[in-house]
């Protein structure tokens, strides 16, 4: 239980520190960019980039830069791409470091990467690489490319939109500024908000700021990988002077300035109004998240704690239960969940009180079970459900190789997992008058289960309206309830006294028990405990003469569980193709 608080703990951490568990080992603490558009319509981009690579394992890196958002006619030619080592203070040291270019190949996209540094462009997919082996801890990487057609021109203005920093970055950008220099005339005024007018849009703390000088500055202090940055400027398409025919055309007869203007002050109130209802609703939904795992902490600190049994011994050497058969044990030890071990468990007991017999080979190795007709013992326990599954493998033979049950199973699997269901059936019945669990305590399990369940939903809208962060924290909470739900269920106080009477025999049997007072138990009394040792997972500790019953169980428990579990297997995997 130790290690299901960890994990809960753990998670806790998690949905406090989300981004820290997962960032990237390089961080990107400046970018500076300049946009340089020129008469013709192109612009001229210098993007200067700082990281610290002084983190482990950051010492080799494949850089990525994202280019689009330029018009469909827009085509993006790389000039160059070098690095140089910075000191403490962001100064050069040494000289400047011109990377190669080289042809670019699809299998890069999936980390490939070429024998030698240099960079290469993925023009399919707007992308820059930058491949480097030996990285200081400290770098700037300037790129250097030119924009054709960047720059759409209408009758009245000319109009500029660059996604600085695109969404989908590697890594959070730092102390982000870029700057739209305008080709403007020498006798031109800029007249902010008139002739020339800037709106941005990506982070809620972003600036924009219309120089006299004819530049036009964007700042953002961070965006983040999923977030994005873009700046859209305005100025007279007179500027222009050097803009070819088709691009005079292309928009020909439109106006600009009065409908763009429109549009983005309809899109800032938009976009506004957005934000306040998604802060909103993540504020709704995480304060839901945290009360929800609020509730199911104190709903497992009430019902999930198991008493403490009456029984404190950490050794014990007799049957826990018994008037339990070792398959109502098994549940009570894996708090109810079904299992093949079970059936296993129950044919090792039939055969040791006679209601099997075990035919051995020459070797003296277990070969097959002899089955008395139905109807021959008593329906008592799980005897008749047992016989009637033996025979549904052995088509009513009077025995079944150990080595045939997944042939039987083969043959006829909807008649065999129909008898497996059955017995497992039979057995629910009989563990249920037990009361081993305590009710209360399955009710907030179930509370606590379906709670878990509506905030993975609720994570599941996180991700798709309220952004990846949200949606990860609401997750994280939906496993945190469902890992408290999974172990809010507890026993009963008899049936945990039980469980401890189970605990101590199994630690018997692990820590030497067995050989050390093998002598003192009778044989039929060590037979007994072949079916507890196999359900605890203790088999190897049985160790006894190779011809008592007892060495036969064990030498039959696992050769039975390999051949019943293929049995399963061949049923399952039939009943599907069927």
């Amino acid at each position: 239980m130790k290690a299901h608080l960890a994990l809960v703990a753990l998670l806790l951490f998690l949905v406090a520190a989300p981004a820290t568990a997962w960032a990237a080992d390089y961080r990107c603490d400046q970018a500076d960019l300049v946009a340089q558009v020129e008469t013709d319509g192109s612009v001229l981009v210098t993007d200067q980039r700082i990281f610290d690579f002084s983190a482990d394992g950051a010492k080799s890196e494949t850089l990525t830069w994202l280019y689009g958002g330029f018009p469909e006619d827009a085509e993006v030619t790389i000039a160059h791409v070098r690095m140089a080592a910075l000191d403490g203070d962001d100064n050069v040291t040494g000289e400047w470091v011109v990377l190669e270019p080289t042809t670019f190949l699809l299998s890069w996209r999936q980390g490939g990467r070429p024998d030698s540094d240099g960079w290469s462009y993925d023009k399919f997919q707007s992308k820059l690489y930058a491949f480097v082996r030996d990285l200081p801890d400290r770098a700037v990487f300037e790129v250097s490319y030119q924009v054709t057609h960047a720059v759409e021109a209408y009758d009245d203005a000319a109009d500029f939109q660059w996604f600085y920093a695109p969404r989908d970055y590697a890594v959070a950008m730092h102390q982000v500024k870029a700057t739209v220099v305008l080709p403007m005339p020498a006798d031109a005024v800029v007249e902010p908000g008139d002739n020339v007018r800037a709106w941005g849009h990506g982070p809620a703390d972003g600036t924009v700021d219309i120089g006299l000088d004819g530049s036009v500055k964007f700042f953002d202090p961070v965006v983040a990988p999923t977030a994005y940055a873009d700046a859209r400027v305005m100025f007279p398409v007179q500027w222009l002077t050097n803009l070819s025919d088709e691009d005079k055309l292309e928009h020909q007869g439109s106006l600009q300035y009065y409908w763009t203007t429109r549009y983005e002050e309809s899109w800032v109130d938009r976009d506004a109004h957005q934000k306040m209802l998604r802060d909103g609703l993540s504020i709704g939904v995480l304060a839901l998240s945290f009360l929800v795992l609020a509730g199911a902490l104190a709903v497992y600190a009430r019902w999930g704690r198991e008493r403490p049994p009456a029984f404190t011994d950490d050794y014990y050497c007799e049957v826990p239960g018994a008037d339990l058969a070792p398959a109502m044990l098994g549940r009570l030890w894996r708090w109810n969940h079904e299992s093949p071990d079970d059936v296993v468990a129950t044919v090792l007991d039939m055969i040791r009180r006679g209601a099997l017999r075990l035919r051995l080979g020459d070797d003296g190795r277990p070969m097959a079970l002899e089955i008395p007709q139905q109807g021959s013992i008593s329906d008592e326990a799980l005897d008749g459900a047992t016989l009637a599954l033996l025979h549904e493998l052995s088509e009513d033979a009077e025995s079944v190789s150990l080595t045939e049950l997944s042939a039987a199973a083969h043959e006829r699997p909807a008649d065999f997992l129909r008898a497996v269901q059955q017995w497992q059936g039979r057995l629910s019945a009989l563990v249920a008058p037990c009361h081993f669990f305590d009710e209360a305590s399955r009710r907030a399990q179930h509370v606590l289960l379906a709670a878990a369940a509506v905030l993975a939903l609720a994570a599941v809208g996180s991700f798709i309206f309220l952004g990846w962060v949200v949606g990860l924290l609401v997750l994280l909470a939906a496993l945190c309830v469902g890992v408290l739900g999974n172990y809010t269920m507890r026993r009963t106080p008899a049936a945990n006294d039980i469980a401890a009477h189970a605990k101590a025999l199994r630690n018997w049997m692990r820590d030497g028990g067995w050989q050390a007072q093998r002598d003192q138990l009778t044989d039929g009394e060590r037979a007994q405990l072949v079916a507890y040792a196999y359900l605890f997972g203790v088999l190897s500790c049985v160790d006894d003469a190779p011809d008592t019953k007892a060495a036969q169980l064990a030498a039959l428990a696992p050769q039975l569980s390999r051949n019943f579990d293929a049995a399963l297997r061949a049923a399952h995997h039939r009943a599907e193709v069927s």
